[in-house]
């Protein structure tokens, strides 16, 4: 039963979050009891003035319950432009992944959303990297609400190029490959751990509870991982390239 006189300061954690120097024992932090609280830590984590685009990660609670981490800071990766910069200290992952960019909305409603209905609101899909920097010294392995309020590790993200829409149904089995300073980090085929890169997606749509402004029209939004976290070792240029045609590279200094 939660405490109704207790008092969770979410602005408190997520200033925590933003000013440490390094990762923050889980002990030393106060837990969130609910996903809204949780949430509350992400949303005062994002300014969203401060961000060049909205985009979250979506995934499921270990209950099952859909659930999204918001994703910053988010780097539209030109061809002609540089490689993005993201900091390396040592711990960082990174996950070769499906991204979307909503083209309408999807507000929460009672009756939910088909699987057909998500697709159709999806205006273009990319190939995207994530990174991962829990600022939580225990990261995933820290109770789950607390990683949530973390935004799920991310600590920032590129999209890439644009993919045909077949890969929303086709992605599983394809040639993946992705390596870092030349060296292979990752080569076999593309696997989301749901087998389907659009079922976390679809879950968090029909998540009657989450904000009415989530999932709003321009987001970006990635789906999963297609290879696994994969320990980025050292600083460097890391280059994905899915389906021997489509590539991405970003660097860590």
């Amino acid at each position: 039963m939660i405490d109704a006189t207790r008092f969770f300061d979410a602005a408190d954690v997520a200033r925590r979050f933003a000013t440490a120097k390094d990762r923050i024992a889980a002990a030393e932090l106060p837990l969130p009891e609910t996903i809204a609280e949780a949430t509350a830590v992400q949303a005062a984590f994002v300014a969203p003035q401060d961000a060049t685009a909205a985009g979250y990660k979506v995934a499921r609670s270990p209950e099952g319950v859909g659930v999204a981490g918001r994703l910053s800071p988010i780097a539209i990766a030109a061809s002609d432009a540089p490689p993005a910069v993201f900091r390396w200290r040592e711990g960082p992952r990174v996950e070769a992944e499906i991204g979307v960019r909503l083209a309408s909305s999807l507000p929460p409603r009672q009756n939910g959303y088909s699987r057909d209905a998500v697709i159709a609101a999806i205006g273009a899909v990319h190939l995207g990297v994530e990174v991962l920097d829990s600022r939580i010294a225990e990261g995933g392995k820290a109770p789950f609400l607390l990683f949530l309020a973390d935004r799920l590790g991310n600590a920032g993200y590129a999209l890439g190029p644009e993919l045909p829409r077949d890969l929303l149904h086709g992605a599983e089995g394809r040639p993946l490959d992705v390596s870092l300073g030349g060296g292979t980090l990752f080569s076999g085929e593309a696997h989301h751990p749901a087998g389907d890169v659009l079922a976390w997606l679809v879950g968090w749509a029909n998540e009657r509870q989450r904000a009415e402004d989530t999932l709003a029209a321009g987001e970006i939004v990635t789906t999963g991982s297609l290879c696994g976290a994969l320990d980025v070792a050292s600083p460097g240029r890391l280059d994905v390239k899915l389906d021997g045609r489509w590539n991405l590279s970003v660097r860590f200094e």
